[in-house]
């Protein structure tokens, strides 16, 4: 299993992907979402909402291992990590610093105008908590009174 960050950002630029990089990061992307899947139907059962939520993600997942097919597997992998706790827990026991600032920062200031724009740009939303995570460090006014 890749790391989080790898799963999200990609490696560093030192170590560039070949084809088999990429494919074996899509592979990986395929298998933690599938786990997210069971992971929400177990905990909302066979409901209409969890059928329609796999539709939709049985689309990204059928998607090529593309530039578009990896950006909207990591912008769901980040919706995951926001929307779902266990999904958080998971991951923090491996990065738990990561997680915690996806948590507590970048995600919170991301994902609402991602799903306003009816998640019409999953690579704007990759990039855009990327840098974040890693080049902008400053406090964004959580915690503030």
């Amino acid at each position: 299993m890749l790391p989080l960050s790898t799963l999200l950002f990609g490696q560093p630029l030192t170590q560039r992907e070949d084809e088999r990089g990429i494919a074996h990061l899509g592979w990986s992307l395929d298998r933690v979402l599938r786990g997210v899947l069971v992971l929400l139907q177990h905990d909302t059962g066979d409901t209409e909402a969890f059928r329609q939520a796999n539709r939709e993600w049985e689309i990204v997942l059928a998607s090529d291992y593309d530039y578009a097919g990896i950006a909207a597997r990591r912008a769901a992998l980040l919706y995951a990590l926001h929307a779902l706790e266990p999904v958080r827990i998971y991951f923090a026991r491996k990065e738990p610093e990561l997680v915690a600032d996806l948590e507590r920062r970048v995600l919170p200031a991301t994902i609402p105008s991602f799903l306003s724009g009816m998640a019409q740009r999953p690579e704007g939303l990759v990039v855009l908590c990327s840098a974040l995570s890693n080049m902008w460090r400053e406090d964004m006014g959580e915690g503030a009174s």
